[in-house]
């Protein structure tokens, strides 16, 4: 028997010896030409109608996806939605709006404060207005529920339309969420923005829904961080706490020819006041796995003849943490987080301190820390200052 030849890299060459000869090849019977041409009309009618079939099927499927798209949104909520604008009369002085996008059931808009040519970040709000015609107050819930699983301090906004949350975190950004009926109102701070701006573009944007606006935080008053913890009354201490008398210890009651008031509370108090600052040291707080009234402060206040505060000797600590982290805490209380503030470094008393100056022409805010107690003098007086630091026991 003859061994078959090996592969050629020539195709052709050799082939026959792998196959059988042609005489041991099944034959098909011959066809006619018209029977070929019977068969291919078949078979291009048959492709003809199945691409027909497929192009109905894939419109079936887009309108499907358009119908639900649209059933979804609705025309009457998508209308709401897009048309959904606030009242410029009811933003906060100087606020403008600087520029809206669309989508199929979304409108998001932003606002920002005038540029004061500072340098600094310009305040600005972020308001997304979404249809979700089912599962809006679920979506509320799930909102409110992730906030505080990050760490977030919620609170919630009953005063809006149906409902919805406000949430801050540790570095101060707000958050404010509420909905009305299928439509849901987002905003985001940042920039410095204050609670008061936020809550007030919310309502703004609950008018414009129809609803009644809700409640709008009023702006802290300069000078406020005297009043904290009261103002003398006719007979001394009248209405004024002492829930921290270890604190008290530690501040003067007269400095120079002025005498001084002393107070003390816990955090649940000195927090519960919903201003910006507030929020900012209640998240910090939290960040550091710490309730409110783990914050003690004390201040000791002093007034002229007419009940204004000249000075203010703050002490502040927070159970089971450091001089670095309370300092941190007390920062945020007294809004001395912001980039346009100065910091410097001075002498009190031949001891140092650190200076803050808001550079607006007011208070001075002098900070230090004594073991895992922050002192905190408050004046606009520099002079003032130096006095109070030497008449800390």
């Amino acid at each position: 028997m003859t061994e078959p030849q090996a592969p050629s890299r020539n195709p052709l060459r050799g082939a026959r010896s792998r196959y059988p000869p042609p005489n041991q090849v099944p034959q098909a019977p011959r066809r006619r030409p018209s029977d070929e041409r019977a068969e291919l009309a078949a078979s291009s009618r048959t492709a003809t109608q199945l691409a027909v079939l497929a192009m109905v099927i894939a419109g079936i499927a887009l309108g499907l996806v358009v119908w639900r798209t649209f059933a979804a949104a609705g025309s009457g909520c998508q209308s709401t939605v897009w048309s959904a604008q606030p009242d410029a009369n009811r933003m906060p002085a100087g606020w403008l709006m600087k520029g809206t996008t669309f989508d199929t059931n979304r409108r998001s808009t932003t606002f920002a404060a005038s540029d004061s040519g500072s340098g600094n970040p310009v305040p600005n709000v972020l308001a997304t207005v979404t249809c979700i015609q089912d599962g809006a107050a679920e979506a509320v819930s799930r909102g409110a529920a992730a906030a505080r699983e990050i760490g977030q301090t919620v609170s919630t906004r009953n005063d809006l339309s149906d409902g919805g949350f406000e949430a801050t975190d540790a570095s101060g950004a707000i958050f404010l969420e509420f909905r009305r009926g299928s439509i849901l109102v987002d905003l985001a701070a940042s920039g410095g923005a204050t609670a008061t701006d936020i809550e007030t573009i919310a309502s703004a944007y609950d008018r414009a829904l129809g609803g009644a606006g809700g409640t709008i935080t009023p702006p802290e008053p300069s000078g406020s961080d005297f009043s904290g913890l009261g103002s003398p009354g006719a007979s001394g201490d009248t209405g004024l706490s002492h829930n921290a008398p270890e604190l008290e210890k530690l501040l003067p009651t007269k400095v120079g020819t002025m005498d001084l008031t002393v107070a003390s509370e816990l955090g649940g108090a000195a927090l519960s006041g919903g201003d910006q600052d507030s929020r900012a040291a209640t998240a910090a707080l939290t960040a550091d796995g710490k309730q409110p009234d783990d914050l003690h402060l004390a201040q000791a206040a002093g007034y002229d003849a007419n009940g204004d505060p000249l000075l203010g000797v703050s002490a502040v600590s927070v159970s089971g943490l450091d001089a670095a982290k309370v300092r941190a805490v007390t920062l945020d209380y007294f809004g001395l987080t912001g980039s346009a503030i100065k910091q410097s470094t001075v002498t009190l008393a031949g001891k140092p301190w650190t200076k803050f100056d808001l550079g607006d022409g007011g208070l001075l805010y002098y900070l230090r820390a004594q073991g895992d107690i922050v002192l905190v003098i408050t004046t606009a007086d520099p002079k003032l200052a130096d006095q109070a630091a030497a008449a800390i026991p």
